[in-house]
Order: structure tokens, then sequence, then C-alpha cells
């Protein structure tokens, strides 16, 4: 299930807490997320992975972000005996006791799903007040949930546009700013592309390059629709069957499932989420030969990603800097000229 799994370049691997601490060793600025941890209490007992957490924030001096699910495939539902009408219900225990587990010295839980005696964690995570904690939210009821919980949102729109996501952007900042949270809380907006991003010398060659990604997304969409019937909390995917798959124009342009382009292209598209306030987005790089995807990540990196650094946390290049030192000395030698008249 690409729900439990976490993309790191190409690969994809299920179990991310094994994995990260030897690439945390490796780095010093990359943050880890992942994407996400399924929370129904068969797939993972919420106090294992508030253990997981802070130790990796640990060893990644602060590095680490928990995004967080209910499942949203049958495959991975079936797999564990999750009940699809109680899961959601299991993942907010679930949030509630991890979050009292980081915040509380000593911490007790009781609830439906778990019923935890005072304890303390040990150890805890070096992050104030914990690491960022977000839900895969891919319905406006999901949103609306985690803006209440205080917790980010990683919202999708299940291919159905740009006016969906930037809806669900906006229901999450009102909600957020009408709840009172008595406690810390780790707002996030985040926004993830299903159906994954390519980018070519030309957008006519992503286009072409990336048509076989097509088909994964009819994949995850037909499970969608068969999970819709099965359970109340789910039926929004139902909207899905609606969605014409070879209408290229669309699925690339304006379904919002996919970042395909030449590096200005994916500006464009990177800039429409920034005008929504949206805060981070989720690429998804994989399913293409090998190369393409180098190269794609490679244009991403060297021409996408700088346009959108904020420059008070990046080390910009030493002629940028003498260039604009040069280019302000003429004021700057007029207004000790004005000065000195004075």
């Amino acid at each position: 299930s690409s729900e439990q799994h976490v993309a790191l370049g190409t690969a994809s691997v299920s179990a991310p807490e094994v994995l990260y601490p030897y690439l945390m060793a490796l780095t010093s600025r990359m943050r880890f997320i992942h994407l996400v941890t399924l929370l129904p209490t068969r797939m993972n007992h919420a106090l294992r992975v508030a253990e997981r957490v802070a130790t990796e924030d640990i060893l990644s001096n602060g590095r680490v972000e928990l995004g967080t699910g209910r499942g949203n495939t049958t495959l991975a539902l079936r797999a564990f005996e999750v009940d699809p009408s109680e899961n959601k219900a299991q993942w907010r225990e679930g949030i509630e006791l991890i979050r009292s587990a980081f915040l509380n010295d000593v911490f007790s839980y009781v609830g439906e799903h778990y019923k935890v005696p005072p304890r303390s964690l040990v150890p805890k995570p070096l992050q104030g007040p914990y690491p960022p904690i977000s839900a895969a939210a891919g319905s406006p009821s999901s949103v609306e949930t985690a803006a209440s919980m205080g917790i980010g949102a990683i919202m999708g729109g299940l291919y159905l546009g740009f006016d969906l996501v930037e809806n669900m952007v906006k229901l999450y900042d009102d909600t957020l700013a009408a709840t009172n949270h008595p406690y810390p809380i780790t707002p996030r907006k985040m926004v993830a592309v299903a159906g994954g991003m390519h980018c070519a010398e030309t957008t006519a060659q992503a286009r072409l390059e990336a048509k076989p990604l097509f088909e994964m997304a009819k994949l995850s969409t037909d499970a969608y629709e068969r999970l819709s019937k099965l359970s109340k909390d789910y039926a929004y995917m139902g909207a899905v069957k609606d969605i014409d798959f070879n209408d290229e124009e669309y699925m690339f342009e304006r379904s919002q499932g996919f970042m395909v382009g030449d590096p200005e292209h994916c500006i464009e598209h990177v800039q429409r989420y920034a005008d929504m306030g949206v805060e981070a987005l989720v690429l998804r790089v994989d399913s293409l030969p090998h190369d393409q995807l180098m190269r794609s990540i490679e244009l991403f990196g060297k021409y996408v990603i700088p346009r959108f650094k904020h420059p008070r946390n990046v080390v910009r290049p030493a002629d940028d800097i003498l260039a604009e030192i040069r280019a302000a000395r003429p004021a700057h030698e007029e207004a000790l000229r004005q000065f000195n008249d004075t």
C-alpha cells in the first residue's frame, strides 16, 4: 500500500523508521516526514509510534515530522482486519494519545480504543512543543477534523480539480481560527500531488514521458470507488467515478493530480499552491524509467525549488550578494552626500 510507504527518490520503503536514522546521519538540513503512518490499532499502536518518532527526532536533531492516516485502500485495511467504520475513531484517539505522550511527562489516556494507565514516554522528542503532526485529508470533513484538532492537513483533491483543494485550504484556515485549542498545536498546510511530478526540458516531452502515470492513477482510484461503498466515512471517494482519465489536458493541467512540464511550467503550478497559502507540497516521483526520474529531480531541484526558498533559510551565492552590494552603492553614496550637505 502506497499510503504506508514514504518516497525517497525512486524508492519506497514500508518501514521508514528503520531507514530514516541511516539517512539522518548522512544529512544535516533535510527534513523527514512519515507519509503516512496508519493509526488503526491493528496496524500501529500509538505508543509505539510515539516512541519511534521521539527517537528519530533526537537522532535527526529535530528534523522529523509525523504524517498520519487511517488507510484508504481495501488492500491495507483487509490485510490487517481493520473495520473501515471504526478506523477514523481509532486514528483520532491515536493522535490524542501521541500528543499527550509528547507533551506530558506523566500521561494517561482513557478512550474507546486505548486505555493507558499513567506512564512516561522516554525519551522525549527534541522539537517543541513536539514534532509536527499532520493528517492525510482527502475530504472537507477530514480537513475540518485536522484543523479542529490543531494538527496539520495533507490535502489532496482526488483528481477533482484545484477548486476543491483551494476550498479545503480555506476551510482549514477558517476552522483553525474558530477553534479554541487549550494545548500547543502544530498547524501545517500541505497538499499532495498524488498522480506524480515530472519535469523535463520541454512540457511536450514531460507530458509524453509522464503519460504512463495515468495507469497508476486509474488503479488507485478504482480502489477508492470500491472503498466508498464499504463505509459512509469513505463515501466521498465515490466521486472519482466521474473522472475521464483519457482527457490528457484535464489530467495534466486541471485535475490537481499532476505537476508535469518544463521548469517554468512547474513553477507556475507551485506558485498556484503558494497563492493559496499552502506551506508544503508532497510530490510523488516514481513509476517511470530511472534516467527520466533522475533528470526530473535534477531539473526540479535546480530551477524550481530555488524560486520558492525563504531567503532567511538559504545561504545565497556570494556572487549574487556582491552584485547586489555593488548595485546599492550609488544610492548609499547619494544619501551620504545629502547628509554631509546638511
